[in-house]
């Protein structure tokens, strides 16, 4: 038997793209190191219109299949044993038919270029290790072209299956398959839980017999009809629905009538009016596609590695959601109608309209919020109870006798007002100990915790490969008290009215802030504030508790509505009313120039140059302004006057292990920050909710509804014409390149914000993969503008959700790469525009993966509703699937101009990575949509030669390769024409 050591270089040559230097200890993590689409790719050479495979046996059931991953004692026939530094494995040959490998597997030459070449069938990672690799391949009537092991050909009976084990006798499953029952009704089966929902139309075994599959009449029952429309799927028998539909599902027009589908079924059916174009429709068949092939199939994810495709921070909807992405815009629609509603003004003030906002979005990342019942007040002595009350819950010695003796003078309206804050203020400490009741772990947390997002100067951070971390962080915080906190806190101070208690300042002098009421408690101070125009500087050792002010032009250099430390659990700053400053104490720093003056923090000092990770980026350790850092801070802004925010990290509405919130009513506001700022969070729920107002945001990086792992963070600005801003850090447009981009390195920085969402990519150090949240920016009302750099505007990285919603208005959008409706890496990216004539790039150089652009396993959508709109597109651009992503564009309607940077894009698509004979992605379908459903529109695309039919009124389609064998996977496709897209942005 022969035997053969892998080269260490196999292991980075299988890579969709390469990844980066991720120490377990240093949260800088992945995407920032991303080497995808590089500035000035070739696009690959002409455009090929050939015919495009279906796709169907007898594609199955030719692959070599004797030896892949079996035991090297078995002998592997017809192969060879090959060696890992950890493993051995035999390996078919594959020699004489480079693609010929079983799904997944990579005919790969071991011999690197020194000697003959030797070609061999290597599984995904090159491992062979648990979870089984021969899972989810490909088979046909039987399990021939299976490999070893696999005794069941699953789903296959109408169509295409998939290679499993039975699992009867209670044998185990490997991760991503559940035991159920196999499609004959009667063997136990290891069932693919990694399906489309498409895939399961028909496929469920459904013993009662509710979803059948069928590809004729006469295989359903007695007054049920087979609807079939996709051929490498099942048809499913369904019922017309003229006695109604049950209640899991819904009435859709199909080929074969109106009848009842399932929501997996869904696909099947229309929801296109009788005698309109069906634009969806055609530009699917137009490269011999439907929406049931839409998707990313079982067979799509089989080159992937189980741990990277079923890491335990996955959100519980994602996978749903992403395999089948044409479900993603009613998906993200009603996330934001969620929103919407919480939002609108019907007579509930707006720290409560906050606290719905909170509930939907820990609903979101599948922890909702657990609240708990108010306390009972003391109606005699409410304010000095409710200090005694929070102090002894929080292990002091109240002073009762200073304490009523300091609340004399306080108004007895006013008293039972904070007294309702006070108590939810004591109900939150108490959920953050339920959360976390180990101290240990809460000081950890909080001081490593922020690391992912904030790094440290130290640059450690919590080390997630370990598996008591790993547990900790997965299983052992019920997050939901933490949210239920915030909702408890929000939910009081709306209840309190406490706009009732605005004063006027008697006078126009500014004075330090005096406090006509003041106690220290175990976690911190409580402060009321008169209503003169004060400056708070007090420092409060322990943090603030809890900080009211009265009225006035305030400045604060105090960092009360942040949680300073462990033990500062809870931190809420109210502010009644005035145009407030909220800042800090300055400590200039020489590497300020023209950015935010430091704090104690200070900055990194760069010592290698342009080479290094960042500039002299921020240090700042002090969350401030709603920055809640393993516990609860709130801050709200009440009276609608025109404030202005500064702080460094950390702050104005940033979530990390706990929430903060930010609340700010109304008025023209200015929001200034550097990283994790302004609606950001990780393992948390960070909210910035503003009233109206014409607005300004401006920052770096890691802000403006930005979310990390377990996490949802959220900007939500009702009215105002707002300007959203993270410095590009191209110094010809003026940037500053601070937070340094892998993809321009110097000439860029890495947004992460305005709508998205980023994960830990793990593929080439510790594999702790850990998935992104959900980010999200909804703007309802105004003329916007957004500008931007990298990974930015609805989008996500590994296995992360963005989404940017823009209801109406002129709104201008402009950024560099990864932008507008983009992602990359196994992610979802939503840009859902509304009404109004918008721009989309033109201004910052148009670099690459713009406007539904998506890359690696990300499905990415940009829709626009109405308007005489025009798009700069860069490459991959405008509806175009890269390296087996799945872009769609949709504008519904306006007359439109379209101005792409190359021919790669306006419905394109390519594998333009990986294209050597014998990789396993060229079996996986990229596909790029666009759809103009009507208006008289303009195209000035770079490159394009007339004949290719591109333009208004047209349908084309669009492929970037001349091989054969990777263009029938390359489905490119546009129609401009009067019709109904079936996808909307409201």
């Amino acid at each position: 038997m022969m035997r053969r050591r892998i080269p260490a270089l196999l292991f980075f040559a299988l890579a969709a793209c390469s990844g980066g230097d991720d120490d377990p200890m240093t949260p800088r993590d992945g995407g920032t190191r991303d080497t995808g689409p590089t500035e000035t790719p070739r696009d690959g050479g002409p455009r090929d219109g050939g015919v495009i495979d279906s796709g169907l046996p007898p594609d199955a059931g030719v692959l070599f299949s004797e030896s892949s991953c079996a035991a090297c004692d078995t002998g592997c026939p017809g192969g060879m044993c090959l060696n890992t530094q950890t493993e051995s494995f035999c390996a078919d040959a594959c020699g004489d038919d480079l693609d010929g490998c079983i799904d997944g597997y990579t005919c790969f030459d071991i011999a690197q270029g020194m000697g003959t070449p030797q070609y061999f069938c290597v599984p995904p990672g090159a491992t062979c290790e648990e979870p089984a690799t021969n899972h989810g391949t490909s088979c046909y009537g039987d399990v021939s072209a299976c490999g070893p092991g696999m005794d069941w050909c699953e789903g296959d009976y109408f169509a295409l299956g998939y290679c499993t084990t039975s699992c009867a006798g209670g044998s185990a499953c490997p991760p991503g398959y559940t035991c159920g029952v196999g499609d004959d009704f009667i063997t136990p089966t290891c069932i693919a839980t990694q399906l489309a929902g498409a895939e399961y139309c028909g496929r469920r075994n459904d013993l009662e017999l509710t979803e059948t599959p069928c590809t004729l009449d006469r295989e359903c029952m007695q007054g049920l009809v087979c609807v079939k429309s996709e051929p490498s799927l099942p048809g499913v028998c369904a019922p017309p629905c003229g006695a109604g539909c049950d209640p899991d599902k819904t009435c859709r027009t199909t080929l074969r009538g109106d009848v009842c589908l399932s929501r997996d079924c869904a696909c099947h059916g229309e929801t296109v009016p009788e005698g309109t174009r069906n634009l969806m429709a055609e530009a699917l068949a137009n490269v011999d596609m439907t929406r049931c092939s839409a998707i990313w199939d079982t067979f799509a994810f089989a080159n992937l590695p189980k741990d990277l495709l079923l890491d335990p921070y996955r959100l519980s909807w994602f996978d749903d959601i992403h395999n089948e992405p044409l479900r993603g815009p009613d998906f993200a629609k009603g996330v934001v109608r969620d929103l919407d509603a919480a939002a609108e003004d019907d007579g509930m003030a707006p720290p409560r309209r906050a606290a719905r906002m909170v509930e939907r979005l820990a609903e979101l990342i599948d922890f909702p919020a657990n609240g708990s019942a108010p306390g009972m007040l003391d109606p005699v002595e409410p304010l000095t109870e409710a200090m005694v009350d929070l102090i002894n819950a929080t292990g002091g010695n109240p002073d009762r006798a200073a304490i009523l003796a300091d609340a004399a003078d306080v108004p007895m309206d006013l008293q039972l007002a904070l007294a309702e804050v006070l108590d939810a203020i004591r109900r939150a400490d108490a959920k953050q100990k339920l959360a976390v009741p180990n101290a240990n772990n809460r000081n950890n947390l909080y001081d490593f915790g922020a690391a992912f997002i904030a790094p440290r100067a130290d640059r450690f951070g919590l080390n997630v490969a370990t598996p008591n971390t790993q547990r900790l962080l997965n299983e052992d915080i019920p997050y939901g008290e933490l949210y239920g906190a915030q909702v408890d806190l929000l939910d009081a101070i709306g209840m309190a009215a406490l706009h009732r208690f605005a004063a006027t300042p008697s006078t126009t002098a500014t004075a330090a802030a005096t406090y006509v009421f003041v106690q220290d408690t175990p976690i911190g101070r409580v402060a009321i504030s008169d209503g003169e125009n004060g400056v708070h500087t007090d420092d409060a050792p322990d943090g603030w508790a809890l900080l009211v002010d009265l009225g006035g032009d305030d400045l604060y250099r105090v960092p009360a509505g942040g949680n300073v430390n462990a033990t500062n659990s809870v931190s809420v700053l109210i502010d009644l009313s005035g145009d407030d400053r909220y800042g800090y104490v300055e400590v200039p720093h020489p590497l300020d120039d023209m950015r935010l003056v430091s704090d104690a923090g200070g900055r990194y000092t760069p010592t290698a140059g342009p080479d290094e990770d960042n500039g002299p980026t921020s240090f700042s350790e002090t969350p401030r302004q709603g920055g809640g850092r393993m516990g609860t801070a709130t801050l709200v802004d009440l009276g609608g006057g025109d404030d202005e925010y500064r702080s460094l990290r950390l702050s104005q509405g940033t979530g990390v292990f706990g929430t903060g919130v930010l609340v700010d009513d109304d008025g023209d506001d200015l929001y200034l920050g550097e990283a994790a700022m302004q609606g950001a969070a990780a393992f948390g729920i960070g909210l910035l909710f503003d009233g109206g107002g014409n607005d300004e945001r401006r920052a770096y990086q890691f802000a403006q509804g930005f979310a990390y792992a377990r996490a949802a963070g959220a900007v939500y600005d009702v009215a105002g014409d707002d300007f959203y801003f993270l410095d590009p850090g191209d110094p010809d447009a003026g940037g500053d390149p601070l937070y340094y981009s892998a993809q321009r390195p110097g000439r860029a920085n890495s947004s992460l914000g305005q709508g998205f969402a980023f994960g830990r990519r793990a593929d080439f150090t510790d594999r702790a993969f850990m998935s992104g949240g959900v980010g999200i920016l909804v703007d309802a009302s105004g003329s916007d503008r957004y500008d931007g750099s990298i990974f930015v505007q609805g989008g996500g990285f590994w296995f992360g959700t963005g989404i940017l919603a823009d209801h109406e208005g002129d709104d201008a959008y402009d950024a560099l790469w990864y932008a507008m409706g983009t992602g990359a890496h196994y992610a979802l990216g939503f840009l859902l525009e509304g009404a109004g004539n918008d721009t989309y790039g033109g201004a910052l150089p148009r670099v690459n993966v713009t406007i539904a652009g998506a890359h690696d396993y990300t499905a990415a959508f940009l829709i626009d509703e109405s308007g005489d709109d025009v798009y700069n597109g860069s490459r991959i651009t405008l509806g175009a699937g890269n390296v087996n992503g799945i872009g769609f564009f949709v504008d519904n309607a306006g007359d439109d101009e379209y101005r792409p940077r190359t021919a790669y894009g306006v419905g394109n698509a390519a594998l333009s990575e990986n294209t050597d004979a014998g990789n396993a992605r060229r079996k996986v379908r990229s596909v790029g949509v666009f759809i103009d459903a009507g208006g008289t529109d303009l195209y000035e695309v770079n490159g394009m030669p007339p004949e290719a039919n591109l333009g208004n009124d047209q349908t084309w389609r669009q492929a970037q390769n001349m091989d054969p064998a990777i263009n029938r996977n390359e489905r490119g496709s546009g129609v401009d024409g009067v019709g109904e897209s079936t996808l909307h942005a409201r």
